[in-house]
C-alpha cells in the first residue's frame, strides 16, 4: 500500500499545466520556422520529380504508410500538377501548426500537423534530418496530452484546472522518454572507440557539412578532443542521474542545454537543438525558467513600467500648468 502511494504521488499527484503549455506554443513555432525555412525549396524537396523523386521513395516506404505519392490520383482526378498538391498539403499543415500555437481546436490541429508531417517525412529529405523524429513525437504527444488546457484559445470555453494529476502523468511520461532517449544515445556512442580516443569529435568539426568554424587547431590539442568526447558521454549515459536528484538538476539541465547550444553553434544543427532544448525544458527546466523570470525579468519589467507611469504623469502635470 505504501508502495503504491509512492507511485501515485510520483505519477498523479496534482501539478501546474504551464509546462505542457509551453511544450505546444514552442513546438508549433518550431514547425512554423522549419516550413519557413524550406518554403522556397518545397517543390525540390518534396516534388514528384525533387531531389528524391516519388517513383523512388514509393519503393523504399512501406506503401501502407501516408505519403506524398498518394497526391496522384487526386492530381489526375482534379487537373492540379502534383508539385501544386504539395503546396496545398504544405499550407494546410502550416495552418494546423498556426491553431495548435493558438490552441485553438488543439487535439484536431495536432493530429492534422502530425499525419500530414508523417507524410513529409516518408517523402523526400525530411527524414534524413533527426530533428524530424523528434518534431513527430511531439506533435504525437499534443495529441495525447492536456496541452491546450492552459494558455490556450480552447481555454478560454472551458472551466480551466489550474493543477490536476493528468498534467503530471504526461510530464513524467515526457521525463522517462527523454531519459531513454539520452541513455541509449549514450550507451551507443560508448561501445565504439571514437568517443574514447575524440576521433568522433575531430570528424565531425573536420566535415564540410558540419563545420562552421575553422577548427584545424585541435589537431595540435588531441585531449581537448577526447575531453569532449568524454563529457557528451558522461552527459547521456549519466542523464537520469543528475537530473533526477534536486540537488544536480539544475546544474544537469544547464549542462544538456550547453551541449545542444554548442551541437547549433558548432555544427549548424539549430532545429535539431531547439527540439531537444524544448523537450528537455518542457520535462525539467520549466521550474528554473519560471524563477528566472519571476526573479529577473518580470521586476524589470515592472520597474520600466513604472517609470513610464511617472513620466506620464510628469508630462500631464506640466501640460496641465
Amino acid at each position: 500500500m505504501n508502495r503504491f502511494s509512492v507511485l501515485h504521488r510520483f505519477f498523479l499527484s496534482p501539478s501546474s499545466g504551464a509546462p505542457l503549455a509551453f511544450f505546444r506554443i514552442a513546438i508549433a513555432l518550431l514547425g512554423l520556422v522549419q516550413a519557413g525555412w524550406l518554403a522556397g525549396s518545397i517543390a525540390l524537396l518534396y516534388g514528384e520529380n525533387g531531389l528524391v523523386p516519388w517513383a523512388i521513395s514509393d519503393g523504399i516506404v512501406d506503401p501502407y504508410l501516408p505519403q506524398l505519392s498518394w497526391l496522384k490520383p487526386v492530381s489526375e482526378f482534379t487537373g492540379l500538377s502534383a508539385d501544386t498538391w504539395v503546396y496545398i498539403i504544405m499550407g494546410i499543415y502550416l495552418l494546423s501548426l498556426i491553431m495548435l500555437l493558438l490552441g485553438k481546436f488543439t487535439r484536431v490541429a495536432a493530429f492534422t500537423a502530425w499525419a500530414l508531417h508523417m507524410m513529409f517525412i516518408n517523402t523526400g529529405f525530411m527524414a534524413a534530418y533527426g530533428v524530424e523524429t523528434f518534431m513527430h513525437i511531439a506533435l504525437f504527444y499534443c495529441i495525447l496530452m492536456p496541452v491546450g488546457h492552459v494558455f490556450s484559445w480552447d481555454a478560454r470555453w472551458r472551466t480551466t484546472v489550474r493543477d490536476s494529476e493528468w498534467y503530471t502523468l504526461s510530464i513524467r511520461v515526457l521525463q522517462l522518454h527523454l531519459c531513454l532517449v539520452y541513455v541509449a544515445s549514450g550507451v551507443e556512442k560508448a561501445m565504439g572507440t571514437q568517443w574514447w580516443n575524440g576521433e568522433a569529435i575531430w570528424q565531425t568539426m573536420m566535415q564540410g557539412q558540419f563545420s562552421r568554424f575553422d577548427m584545424r587547431w585541435m589537431a595540435g590539442f588531441p585531449l581537448l578532443a577526447k575531453m569532449l568526447g568524454w563529457s557528451t558521454l558522461v552527459l547521456e549515459t549519466c542523464y537520469p542521474l543528475f537530473i533526477w536528484w534536486k540537488r544536480t538538476r539544475p546544474y544537469g539541465y544547464l549542462a544538456i542545454v550547453m551541449l545542444h547550444l554548442g551541437i547549433a553553434v558548432f555544427m549548424g544543427l539549430q532545429l535539431f537543438s531547439s527540439v531537444m532544448i524544448i523537450f528537455n525544458t518542457a520535462a525539467f527546466g520549466w521550474p528554473y525558467v519560471q524563477h528566472i523570470y519571476r526573479t529577473r525579468v518580470q521586476p524589470l519589467y515592472e520597474k520600466k513600467k513604472l517609470h513610464r507611469a511617472g513620466r506620464l504623469a510628469t508630462q500631464a502635470f506640466w501640460n496641465f500648468e
